[in-house]
């Protein structure tokens, strides 16, 4: 087994409802600290996750990025006390990865999810481990929406590991392993809160969204490519990626190694891609409480009846 990986876990809150999901009413959608929702054993979500995190062997100490406020009196490690919106809780994360763990691969996690100490494991000694030389790495999970429970309605997206293999339903995991030095953290945290605030759109909707507000992202990045004398491009290439993505995706041709390369040519530092084995690796698990985020309160209740009843992992294929 490898040296333990420091873990940041993001717990802020979100009292604006964006959209809601198909079948459900606004009343549905929970809103405000999900991590701070107590459960039968007497922790809070974020605090149970902590345990298991500790008792996977796999973390250094976890560090909860939220309100101390809300989460002072619930869970018992280091807390970076933000105001709880998701802009302060992604800037604190980022301060945090780049002060403390430069060149250091470090695993982020979302509060509201309660994997056992048996998923974290298998998750990183089958998935990660093997890819640690990587710049970012990140998990899909195979399911069909019957074997997500009350999650199923969660997005998900057909997509094969390879062109010629069978079209696999996938879901989003909700950990991810990445190098501060290896990732453009401007564009990966502008493309992370903009895919958490249009989540359940149609994918349609969300390429649009989502390019239309990276476009300054881009256009600054062309400038200061300018100003060093560097050919500029990102605001045509950056869009065009992202459209042929799309395309290859809704005529169901897209790979896992077609979205991964095309995250590395998004997101990723270009000049530090060639130093990893992969400079973004994305792994196909069957692991579902990776992709079960509590987004509803019948995915809470659900959450509350299986809280000390073990994980969700279902046996690889």
């Amino acid at each position: 087994m490898s040296a333990r990986l420091p873990i940041i876990i993001l717990a802020g809150g979100n009292d604006r409802l964006e959209t809601i999901p198909r079948g459900f009413a606004a009343d549905d959608v929970l809103r405000g600290f999900k991590g701070a929702v107590r459960l039968p054993s007497g922790r809070c979500i974020a605090g149970e996750l902590i345990q298991r995190m500790r008792e996977s062997g796999r973390f250094e100490d976890p560090i909860v990025v939220g309100p101390r406020r809300v989460y002072g009196d619930l869970v018992d490690c280091e807390i970076a006390d933000t105001t709880g919106d998701l802009p302060a809780t992604i800037a604190e994360f980022t301060s945090l990865l780049t002060r403390r763990y430069p060149g250091r691969p470090v695993a982020v996690s979302a509060c509201d999810i309660l994997p056992t100490a048996e998923d974290f494991r298998a998750l990183l000694d089958e998935s990660y481990f093997p890819h640690a030389g990587s710049g970012l790495w990140w998990q899909l999970i195979a399911a069909e929406p019957e074997e997500m429970g009350v999650s199923g309605w969660k997005p998900s997206y057909r997509m094969r590991l390879a062109p010629g293999e069978p079209l696999l339903n996938l879901y989003p995991g909700h950990l991810v392993i990445l190098r501060s030095d290896a990732v453009r953290l401007d564009i990966f945290n502008r493309f992370l809160m903009l895919a958490y605030r249009f989540r359940n759109r149609s994918v349609y909707e969300r390429v649009i969204r989502i390019t239309l507000r990276a476009v300054g992202l881009w256009l600054a990045d062309d400038m200061k490519r300018i100003g060093s004398l560097r050919w500029p491009g990102r605001i045509v290439a950056a869009p065009y990626g992202i459209f042929r993505t799309y395309l290859r995706y809704s005529r169901e041709r897209l790979t896992v190694l077609d979205l991964a390369a095309e995250l590395t040519r998004q997101i990723m530092e270009p000049r530090r891609t060639g130093g990893f084995d992969h400079p973004v690796a994305m792994v196909v698990t069957r692991i579902r409480s990776f992709a079960k985020d509590i987004d509803t309160r019948p995915e809470l209740e659900e959450i509350l009846a299986e809280a000390d009843q073990g994980g969700d992992r279902a046996p690889a294929s």
